[in-house]
């Protein structure tokens, strides 16, 4: 595996100021000398996050910001678009999901394609609420009866990839956290070797989730995700 620089991780963001600086720098540390570039993709965020990454300005640290277009997928595909890593992690940068594991998702891909960090694996948790908890669990044995068992955490948002696979997979740009399902089913798809490595799933540090508004949005996502999840398995993704 290399070892010099190869690493890009990608960072969408919207509103994350709280969050953003102690993001970077706990990947930066995580990461190491592996580190070739963290790419923030920012939609503008009127809490000045973008202004506050460019005035930190860290050398590893490219800002795309993003003034007409908005959304997670989109974010996140053109960041891993533009990644210039041999390998590509995704995540958030909440601190919801711990940089410090970001290594363990590296490590398997002298053996692997894509590496998923997993609520579901061994010694994987979700620290949520009970309610947000079992709404995943649910949600994710659905994908799996549905999408097969070539992952258990079809929703975790958090992974490690070659970058010969973003190439030969793109991320889907639409609708919210589908993506995910949709890039893991059609990875395997392709045939490349999918693994999981367990982490411990926490609420964000600082700032709102969208999810965290109320049990009607939280349902409203979970139908959406219900009915992309059937779009994903039969073809129909209009």
């Amino acid at each position: 595996m290399k070892t010099l620089s190869d690493v890009s991780v990608v960072l969408p963001s919207y509103n994350e100021k709280e969050n953003i600086i102690e993001a970077v720098d706990r990947i930066s540390k995580a990461v190491g000398s592996r580190l070739k570039e963290i790419i923030i993709v920012d939609d503008n965020s009127p809490d000045g996050t973008g202004q506050l990454v460019e005035e930190y300005g860290h050398p590893k640290v490219r800002l795309i910001r993003r003034m007409d277009e908005k959304g997670l997928a989109s974010a996140l595909a053109r960041g891993v678009e533009e990644a210039k890593g041999s390998y590509v992690v995704w995540m958030d940068c909440d601190l919801g999901l711990p940089p410090e594991d970001v290594p363990k998702l590296l490590a398997p891909l002298e053996e692997h394609d894509v590496v998923i960090g997993s609520r579901y694996a061994a010694g994987g948790k979700d620290n949520r609420t009970k309610t947000r908890a079992l709404m995943s669990t649910i949600f994710n044995v659905y994908a799996q009866l549905v999408l097969g068992f070539q992952a258990k955490d079809y929703t975790s948002g958090f992974i490690a990839v070659k970058k010969d696979v973003t190439d030969a997979v793109p991320l889907s740009k639409e609708g919210f956290g589908e993506y995910f399902a949709d890039f893991v089913y059609r990875a395997h798809k392709n045939g490349f070797k999918i693994t999981e490595v367990g982490y411990e799933c926490n609420y964000r540090k600082g700032g709102t989730s969208k999810l965290d508004t109320g049990y009607a949005r939280l349902l409203k996502f979970g139908w959406q995700y219900g009915i992309r999840i059937l779009k994903i398995r039969f073809g129909n993704k209009e």
